[in-house]
């Protein structure tokens, strides 16, 4: 498996980036990371392409891959389908191995049809309150949308966050449907600092602490599940932006962490 970093760490908002994206590239590569998750806070359809091209160039000269892009939309007419189409062919022409979407199946399978030229794929990460909450509702819908190059990202937090249990063949179900893994440590707790609702509407309640501090979210059996499904792709570290001043800290402790269950 390989390890990259999501630019959420550095995502002030959905529209801003606490440092350029080439610095980002750059601070991958000095931990150690082989790919970097592009956030749309970073590169979008309104990038200018001379951002792409020194991308390009940064990417080449420090050896970084890039896992995936994201984008934000809903296919809505012809002209966004354009709008689209043209974004993913600069992300194919950085080497992307995958754009990130949150909508609705049905947009999902046409977003998965409209890359298929460019080499690429879509995918959505397994999430709460989602159509993609359950490992066996995931594999319903993966069925649904049926095309080859739409896939799933599950990630630990989520799925216990959703109550389900951690096991070697977790992921059977979704067997050759998986492209990616987000990773990110926090843990389930009724006093937690934060709460989110699921698909039933009961609230959860979670606490992030850091990946050493962890002893609740099984990481071994997580991996040994994805190895059981033959799972060799990205691992995408996905931790928020973290207080000022530790960003590098989180960035290190997090590779450490992780390498070795790769």
């Amino acid at each position: 498996m390989k390890l990259s970093l999501s630019g959420r760490l550095v995502e002030k908002s959905s529209t801003q980036s606490a440092m350029p994206v080439t610095d980002f590239i750059r601070l991958a590569a000095r931990y150690g990371y082989d790919a970097v998750d592009l956030r749309g806070s970073q590169v979008n359809p309104d990038t200018p392409s001379a951002v792409f091209a020194e991308l390009k160039s940064v990417l080449q000269s420090t050896g970084i891959a890039v896992f995936a892009g994201q984008y934000h939309g809903k296919l809505a007419d012809a002209a966004e389908e354009a709008r689209f189409v043209e974004f993913a062919a600069k992300l194919a022409d950085l080497g992307a191995f995958s754009i990130r979407m949150g909508a609705q199946p049905p947009v999902l399978k046409r977003a998965a049809q409209l890359v298929t030229p460019l080499g690429l794929r879509i995918h959505y990460q397994m999430h709460t309150n989602s159509p993609f909450e359950t490992i066996d509702g995931a594999a319903k819908v993966l069925a649904e949308i049926n095309e080859p190059n739409f896939g799933l990202v599950p990630e630990p937090a989520n799925l216990a966050l959703a109550g389900l249990p951690f096991s070697r063949d977790m992921f059977e179900p979704l067997h050759g449907g998986i492209v990616g893994v987000h990773v990110q440590t926090l843990v389930v707790s009724p006093d937690g600092a934060n709460a989110l609702k699921l698909c039933d509407g009961r609230e959860v309640r979670y606490t992030r602490v850091p990946y050493a501090e962890n002893r609740h979210t099984p990481f071994a059996v997580f991996f040994d599940a994805l190895r059981e499904v033959g799972f060799d792709g990205y691992v995408n570290e996905l931790e928020p932006m973290p207080a000022e001043g530790e960003l590098e800290n989180v960035v290190r402790e997090a590779a450490a962490f992780l390498r070795p269950l790769l």
